[in-house]
């Protein structure tokens, strides 16, 4: 398996491949980190913190994480950055380099079992699902993706799309990541959006 050097940006939150990231660039060090790859390959590695913070450092962080590729760009006068970033795939760091000037891995790309046989009815049932359970939410107030949002027939790239916009924790998008096959990844969509349909629910009869 071979390895690659790559920027990495630390975050309070899960990228998926496919999904675009806007981010405010404000430290110094990712202020660098943007100079360095920005007429590059324009690529960096996003992953969770477990704990800690996103300013600062001293933070713990997960391992499978996804690389992001800058896709738009502007730079403000006080040199700071907004970008507007794509998760393309997923990565997983075998070692943590010095964090100056910003932090740095070793990282290898993960290989997914997509080709696995899976069930498009099933598939499409598992949308229908998240609609369902979207528009409940709705109802009851919550700040959710419109039920109408388009979600790819293809369960593999639908269910990156689906993963990245759940009202989960973190921690859980993070198990969504890690798995290796659209088939886990399935199973763990549908545990997730019977624990949301329940919890609505509860919330109705409230």
């Amino acid at each position: 398996m071979g390895y690659r050097t790559i920027p990495m940006f630390p975050l309070g939150l899960v990228l998926f491949p496919g999904q675009v990231l806007p981010l405010h660039v404000f430290e110094d060090r990712y202020r660098i980190m943007v100079e360095e790859i920005i007429d590059k390959d324009r690529e960096f590695g996003v992953v969770l913190i477990e704990r800690g913070s996103e300013v600062g450092g001293g933070d713990t962080r997960k391992n499978v994480g996804t690389l992001a590729e800058i896709i738009d760009s502007e730079k403000s006068n006080d040199g700071r950055w907004l970008l507007l970033t794509e998760g393309t795939k997923r990565i997983e760091t075998s070692r943590w380099l010095e964090d100056s000037p910003y932090p740095r891995a070793e990282v290898s790309f993960l290989d997914e079992d997509k080709f696995l046989p899976h069930d498009t009815q099933d598939w499409l049932k598992i949308v229908t699902h998240m609609r369902r359970v979207l528009a409940v939410l709705a109802e009851l107030g919550d700040d959710v993706a419109p039920i109408s949002i388009d979600i790819s027939e293809d369960p593999h790239l639908g269910s990156f799309q689906m993963s990245s916009i759940l009202p989960i924790t973190p921690f859980d998008s993070q198990k969504l990541l890690e798995v290796d096959s659209v088939r886990e990844r399935c199973t763990l969509l549908k545990r997730f959006l019977a624990n949301l349909e329940e919890t609505a629910s509860s919330r109705l009869l409230e």
